[in-house]
């Protein structure tokens, strides 16, 4: 495998349908169509209920931001020309708990519990992935 070649760690076929939300700016995540509880990352049972029945929801893209950390190099060659870069820990309003770049804005602007809002911006293979940006 070449330095430059990105390939990315797609969770396997459960997450396909999240790779294809993102691909149309849409941030879905797995909801029990038995009790309605929102779970991420895909499980093939409900925690809550026990039911093995779920759909792929259209989620808010609101969230608070929970954590953050600054990537610096070394990283993967693909991430290179990107460092620093900021990945932050979100909850959505939905209960679920994601991460993902930042975008729109650098650590110093960022505060903990503030609100976050999905965007999407590519990845190192050029396709959309959801990110966060400050709401405000």
């Amino acid at each position: 495998m070449a330095d430059e070649e990105f390939v990315r760690r797609t969770g396997g076929p459960a997450w396909e349908p999240y790779w294809q939300a993102g691909r149309r700016r849409e941030l879905r995540f797995p909801r029990c169509t038995a009790c309605g509880t929102w779970r991420f990352p895909p499980q093939p049972m409900c925690a809550a209920c026990g039911s093995v029945d779920s759909e792929w929801a259209l989620a808010s893209g609101e969230a608070r931001l929970l954590s953050w950390v600054v990537c610096h190099p070394p990283v993967l060659p693909a991430w290179k020309e990107r460092t620093p870069y900021v990945v932050v820990l979100v909850e959505c309003a939905e209960g679920v708990r994601t991460m993902g770049n930042l975008v729109g804005a650098g650590a110093d602007a960022l505060r903990m519990d503030m609100p976050m809002r999905v965007d999407f911006a590519p990845s190192p293979d050029g396709d959309l992935v959801p990110q966060w940006r400050p709401a405000d």
